[in-house]
């Protein structure tokens, strides 16, 4: 079985759906002993496989960096899987090249945001989306979902439910940490205790301007004194009404970390007297997830696909300014009032397994 992947999400810092893919396909390598894994790429990438079964594609094409990365998938990858004979092709970041149609194709889909909120996204990718988005999940022989609901908005917006819902993970390393591990990350990155948390890119999707206006209103008013913002994630775009309002705050009440290393996040977790994750639209939500298995009592915006991520344990909000300011104010209450519940979740290999099955058939 030769199997072609699609291998723009294994490039740069992993988060998010890098993560994701990364996760599945790398265990696919013992699930599948028998299948050749053949991954197309046209920058620098973490290979999710190290058998000699993995091959790289890297397109040395002499105008590649000319084109946008969606449009490479497009026009050059369809000739290097041509080559390459493939079964099967798994569309890591949705899209698909264009194949024969005797190659089975599985796309991933993790979100609708150019449909919920098309206005947080760049306009390449806006554009990109509105051309390719719904040709290519209903030529897909296969689509996955990461939620339920992201599976229901696409029936809504496209007609066609995913063939199955394959949830995100966290990984063994994020539970409830030793007081001293705690203790040593905290120092590495100078966070004083108490602090709030809030994880992920920063992009206007994330809300993170409303959170820090909401935040620094309290501040303003002499509440929640001894608390500081803690920040992680990384740059992402239109993003700099937020680092305006970080700049001039001059890391008094906030503390910006930028992208963490995966290893040290679950001592940031848990450490954190709160999670708050304000996002106004998302696919699933692997920070909550994240905070839950450390853990954190966790606020998060009252959606189906947070709802999925976040369970019964987590306090639900309305992510405008006065949602965001009232669950602030009433954390320490929460704290010392609400129970987090045994942390249970499907893990990465069972999540890999479902994947391999869906491949087996083919």
């Amino acid at each position: 079985m030769r199997i072609g992947i699609d291998g723009r999400a294994f490039q740069g810092k992993l988060s998010g759906i890098g993560r994701y893919a990364y996760e599945l396909c790398s265990l696919l390598d013992e699930l599948l002993p028998k299948a050749q894994f053949f991954v197309y790429t046209h920058r620098p990438i973490q290979m999710p496989g190290r058998s000699d079964r993995w091959i790289l594609r890297h397109d040395s094409f002499p105008l590649i960096k000319h084109l946008k990365p969606i449009f490479w998938l497009k026009t050059r990858v369809p000739r290097l899987c041509k080559r390459d004979n493939l079964d099967i092709f798994i569309g890591s970041a949705t899209f698909l090249p264009k194949l024969s149609s005797a190659v089975n194709k599985i796309a991933i889909v993790y979100d609708l945001n150019f449909k919920i909120v098309p206005e947080t996204m760049s306009f390449y990718h806006r554009l990109a989306h509105s051309f390719f988005f719904r040709n290519d999940v209903l030529r897909a022989d296969t689509v996955i979902s990461i939620s339920k609901g992201t599976s229901e908005r696409l029936y809504k917006f496209v007609g066609r439910r995913s063939d199955a819902v394959i949830y995100p993970s966290t990984g063994k390393d994020f539970q409830i940490q030793a007081r001293e591990a705690i203790q040593n990350i905290l120092n590495l990155y100078k966070i004083s205790e108490p602090y709030i948390l809030s994880v992920g890119t920063g992009e206007p999707r994330k809300n993170l301007k409303l959170l820090i206006e909401a935040f620094l209103s309290i501040k303003n008013k002499g509440l929640l004194p001894n608390y500081k913002l803690v920040l992680v994630g990384g740059r992402g775009w239109k993003n700099k009404d937020v680092a305006s309002l970080i700049k001039k705050d001059n890391s008094v009440h906030i503390l910006s970390l930028g992208f963490i290393p995966n290893e040290h996040l679950p001592a940031i977790y848990s450490g954190a007297a709160f999670f708050i994750f304000p996002s106004i639209y998302e696919g699933y939500g692997m920070p909550v997830l994240e905070a839950r298995a450390c853990g954190t009592k966790v606020i998060t915006t009252d959606i189906p696909e947070l709802r999925e991520a976040g369970g019964s344990d987590t306090v639900y909000i309305k992510p405008n300014f006065e949602g965001i300011f009232k669950s602030l104010l009433e954390m320490e209450k929460l704290n010392n009032n609400q129970n987090i519940n045994q942390f249970t979740h499907p893990s990465w290999e069972d999540g890999a397994r479902k994947l391999a099955e869906l491949i087996k058939p083919m």
